[in-house]
């Protein structure tokens, strides 16, 4: 090989090496931003990160529920989201998010894709949320101003999709704590719990812990489709303080409301 063949191979080896050095540098301390354009993306902008700081790998923003693109109404968490993102070896990547507001403990996400599919594992997680911040969604949650608290707890929640299928294991339990409506001059209207059990065939059950508006339900995943069915209704003596709020829930039968979805 003559010097000139040498001289050249070096070069392209220099040049290769610092284009792999750049772009390898490129994603480490790649804006925040480029994050908030992919949540809003996956999620058609009813999840968004705003005034975003710091890269995506490690930074924080505040967390937005919106309608859309344009919604009016979006709604903020009272603190911002703190994020940490750290890609594995073994092809996974692991999510960390502190919510200072709602968590006292770092949620814990991790995603790793195999040959057919993606399997998601989060941590057992125990947190409390305002009810309010769903009103950012849009109708109807907008119409009916929910307040309260709403308390999520998690059991070895695990989700798997495989050639266009996916299964739940784990559970999880939402209790909405003290909710009231601006539908209703009875506040609160109630405390209800929201239980989802995983299995090969994950089910919901929602039933009433304690309040004046009475509310049960249980629907289940097949096929690939969710399916809820329910029914509300007002304790003695308090139908009028709810017949607005019941008129919203679904469609009237008798002095009951049916809850359908799916």
């Amino acid at each position: 090989m003559t010097p000139t063949s040498n001289d050249t191979l070096a070069r392209h080896k220099l040049f290769i090496s610092l284009l792999i050095g750049s772009l390898a540098a490129l994603l480490w301390f790649a804006p925040g931003q480029w994050l908030a354009l992919a949540v809003q993306h996956l999620t058609h902008e009813q999840v968004q990160l705003r005034q975003v700081r710091g890269t995506v790998w490690d930074g924080s923003a505040q967390w937005v529920l919106a309608a859309g693109a344009g919604g009016r109404e979006a709604l903020a968490l009272p603190q911002r989201v703190h994020w940490r993102l750290r890609p594995n070896w073994d092809a996974s990547l692991q999510i960390e998010l502190q919510v200072d507001c709602c968590t006292s403990q770092a949620l814990l996400m991790q995603l790793k894709p195999d040959w057919q599919g993606l399997h998601i594992t989060l941590n057992n997680i125990d947190s409390v949320w305002p009810a309010q911040w769903l009103s950012g969604l849009g109708a109807p949650w907008n119409s009916m101003n929910l307040q309260g608290r709403l308390a999520l707890n998690s059991q070895q929640l695990q989700w798997h999709t495989s050639n266009g299928n996916w299964r739940l294991s784990g559970a999880a339990t939402l209790e909405l704590r003290h909710l009231s409506s601006s539908l209703s001059t009875l506040k609160p209207l109630g405390t209800y719990v929201v239980q989802l059990q995983g299995g090969p065939t994950p089910t919901l059950q929602l039933r009433t812990s304690e309040g004046k508006l009475q509310l049960q339900g249980s629907g289940s995943w097949q096929a690939g489709h969710f399916r809820f069915q329910g029914e509300a209704w007002a304790m003695l003596g308090y139908e009028n303080a709810l017949n607005n709020l019941l008129g919203v829930l679904g469609q009237r039968t008798g002095d009951k409301t049916i809850l359908r979805l799916g």
